[in-house]
């Protein structure tokens, strides 16, 4: 997980929600159309082509627009704030997929695992470890066999190890991923100042899958 700066909402997104009068409230449930499009496609680009959660690659068939405090739409019995539920500043982009995705057979198969992880499987669940926390990198370590861990810091310890499971961030092919991403560096074969450039690369924010996961197992080979 990395901290991931909000940007200003689409234009079409501020004029539908400008629309609201007496007999019409903007909802999430009548958001569709070009108007959904736009802040999906400024979201991609906004992290980067990156899961908001995992870091892996994404795009538009294979992710969702998800809340991160959650809109509780399937749960009656919990509260609704139908504003929160349209502030662009609480929405991100997740891997997964909807029933309208369209997609080939090869690429629903390839990323079938994604309804297993990160925002599909959270649900409703509050998240004690968000990517709008400026410090949130700060909770999490990483192996070379790609297994996320949480830091040994005892402050941060429990939030982390909860964030995980709630978002089963080492489903195995997660961890697969990671690790061909780490293993594809060659750490062995390089010098100090290879890695040091490399680090700087993966720092930026939101560039490339997995960037935080490489940039920690970089650092460890300074």
């Amino acid at each position: 997980m990395r901290y991931i700066q909000k940007g200003q909402e689409p234009q079409s997104f501020a004029d539908w929600k400008a629309q609201e009068n007496d007999n019409w409230k903007p909802t999430y449930a009548d958001l569709r159309g070009q108007v959904k499009s736009d802040i999906h496609d400024s979201l991609l680009i906004e992290q980067g082509y990156t899961c908001c959660y995992c870091g892996m690659r994404i795009a538009k068939n294979i992710s969702h627009i998800e809340h991160l405090q959650p809109q509780n739409e399937k749960t009656p019995e919990l509260p609704k704030d139908d504003a929160l539920a349209i502030d662009y500043a609480n929405l991100l982009v997740s891997c997964g997929f909807s029933e309208n995705s369209k997609m080939s057979d090869s690429d629903y198969e390839e990323v079938l695992h994604c309804l297993q992880h990160c925002g599909c499987k959270r649900g409703n669940e509050s998240l004690a470890v968000m990517p709008l926390h400026t410090d949130c990198a700060e909770f999490f370590r990483f192996t070379g066999s790609g297994e996320m861990r949480p830091v040994v810091d005892s402050d941060k310890k429990q939030a982390a190890l909860d964030t995980i499971q709630i978002l089963n961030l080492n489903h195995g092919n997660l961890m697969a991923m990671r690790e061909e991403a780490i293993k594809g560096l060659g750490l062995e074969e390089l010098t100090t100042s290879d890695i040091e450039m490399l680090l700087q690369s993966y720092e930026q924010p939101n560039q490339q899958a997995f960037s935080f996961a490489i940039a920690y197992v970089l650092k460890q080979y300074l």
